[in-house]
């Protein structure tokens, strides 16, 4: 009974195979068929008709293959040429005069070709319009939704009336909210400029509020238009007037993001310090070197696993904690150990131990800047109403505050915290209730150290890593420490977003380097009055 079954099963299974591979085959031969007619069709492009040329265009524009978009937009981009002894078909990219070819169909490194070898497909401005149409038509109608929005964009910005056809087909069909608010405004943005009075009218009125640069733009050049009727001319000044002031509003709003944005980096940047600072005293001029070691530990960690950048990060994170966590156990044993009271002597040291781990790292990996790629859910731009917020920065501001709440916790709910907490306060004290405040000193320091590396990894996503990286916020995060009050997590948590803020603020109007100038100057002045900072802190450095 089981042998019929099985050979059932089994003639089920051959069956299925061979329909598989059939489908594939046919795919296959299709693909190649139309690979065939786009290369016969960007031959028939190497002549001096431009009605011809048109026609082929359109024809291109026709076939169903990803490599027709490529194609059309390397003829306007002006990187398609034509090989003129075999008639292979190569993209070319110039660099330093230098004719770098690759195969169109096979993507493969041609070397490099002589200018006279190659022919250029060669276009008018009357072609380069139907391109950009044609362009915008395929991505539009099969394009990712990134490439849909460029595209409408693209439309926006080059006013093409022909594509409104197009539109209206997709707004019939379009689900998606943020496409179905791009592409009315694409339409609007074209009949604002060319339609009838009527249409003219209606369009403006829609388009008021908008903060889109090319709109702003398009409402300039109606209001500047002296042909256009009074009532044209009025709604248009009107809804300038409403884009204008949104503007002005969402630049306020994006100043205190990115002034938050700062803030969240200043307050990476200067926990790891406020917690060495504040409990062993110490004023580690290495601070900024083991934010770099950090951000480098997330580029070796990107090495070792470059298929995966997401896990890559998250990984990188425990790992640069461990590392330079381990670098301060060393730091502490070897060098600061022996300079406890003496504070010139250990910031002579620390400086001097800067430049040695700045020259062992150029040493291992060269003194040119590295890259560390950010994965897909930290790139690009998150929308909310007419405000664009990079996500890089986004996810550093939060995951600033995560850190932050980790090590408020730390320090207020395990045994750590509280022996760290009773070192701070009375030294002596400590020791005699049976804390070993050595040991204390050298966890600690450990611990500011770990949390200056997973600053480090953090800083790696908006900015290059290399020997200089700490170099740039050592400052700013004793400036962070003294202003917050030494010792004291929510003074250095207020501190850095308060520094943050202030900076971005100012910038617009001083520039960015009068700005920090004034917020030292500020910072100079303001511990006169309150030597402590904001929020003074008694503990052993007070006491001594």
């Amino acid at each position: 009974m089981l042998g019929p079954l099985f050979f059932k099963v089994y003639k089920l299974k051959v069956i299925i195979k061979f329909f598989f591979i059939f489908l594939v085959l046919a795919n296959f031969n299709y693909l190649f068929a139309d690979n065939n007619k786009l290369k016969n069709s960007i031959l028939e492009l190497d002549t001096k008709d431009f009605n011809k040329k048109i026609i082929t265009i359109e024809n291109i524009a026709k076939i169903k293959t990803d490599l027709s978009l490529l194609a059309l937009n390397s003829i306007l981009n002006g990187k398609l040429f034509i090989r003129k002894e075999d008639k292979k078909i190569i993209l070319v990219d110039i660099i330093e005069r230098k004719y770098h070819t690759y195969d169109f169909f096979e993507k493969t490194d041609l070397g490099i070709e002589k200018k006279r070898k190659l022919k250029k497909i060669k276009i008018n401005n009357k072609i380069r319009n139907i391109l950009n149409s044609k362009i915008a038509n395929l991505q539009l109608s099969s394009g990712t939704t990134k490439q849909k929005i460029e595209a409408i964009l693209n439309i926006i910005k080059e006013g093409n009336p022909e594509i409104l056809n197009v539109i209206d087909q997709l707004l019939l069909n379009e689900k998606d909210k943020e496409l179905l608010t791009s592409l009315n405004l694409a339409k609007n943005s074209i009949e604002a400029r060319y339609g009838n009075d009527e249409k003219k009218i209606e369009a403006i009125k829609s388009l008021s509020g908008s903060t889109n640069s090319y709109i702003v733009n398009i409402l300039r050049s109606i209001v500047n238009d002296k042909s256009i009727s009074k009532n044209i001319n009025y709604e248009a000044k009107k809804s300038l007037e409403v884009s204008l002031k949104n503007i002005k509003y969402n630049n306020i709003i994006k100043t205190i993001f990115f002034g938050f944005s700062l803030g969240s980096v200043l307050l990476l940047a200067a926990i790891g310090l406020a917690i060495t600072f504040g409990v062993v005293g110490v004023i580690n001029m290495a601070h900024g070197e083991l934010i770099m070691l950090g951000a480098y530990c997330a580029y070796v960690v990107q090495q070792i696993i470059p298929y995966n950048i997401s896990a890559s990060i998250i990984i990188s994170i425990p790992v640069a904690f461990i590392f330079t966590g381990c670098v301060g156990i060393i730091i502490e044993r070897i060098i600061v150990k022996n300079l406890y009271g003496r504070p010139l002597e250990t910031l002579l040291a620390t400086f001097g131990l800067s430049l040695i781990l700045q020259q062992v790292v150029r040493s291992i990996f060269s003194p040119l800047n590295k890259t560390v790629y950010s994965p897909a859910w930290m790139s690009g731009i998150s929308r909310l109403g007419g405000l664009e917020f990079t996500n890089n920065r986004l996810v550093i501001i939060i995951f600033s505050l995560i850190i932050f709440s980790i090590v408020i916790y730390i320090l207020k709910k395990t045994t750590f915290g509280l022996q760290m907490r009773a070192v701070t306060q009375n030294r002596k004290m400590a020791s005699s209730m049976g804390i070993n405040t050595k040991k204390i000193d050298m966890f600690t320091f450990a611990f500011g150290s770990g949390v200056a590396g997973v600053a480090g990894v953090a800083l790696s996503q908006i900015t290059n890593v290399g020997p200089n990286l700490g170099q740039n916020y050592i400052i700013d995060s004793f400036m962070v420490v003294v202003f917050g009050g030494v010792g004291n997590l929510f003074g250095t948590f207020i501190g850095a977003f308060g520094l943050g803020l202030s900076n971005k603020l100012l910038e617009p109007y001083v520039g960015a380097i009068v700005s920090k100038i004034f917020i030292l100057l500020f910072i100079i002045i303001f511990i006169q009055f309150r030597p402590k900072g904001l929020f003074s802190l008694k503990g052993r450095i007070v006491d001594e």
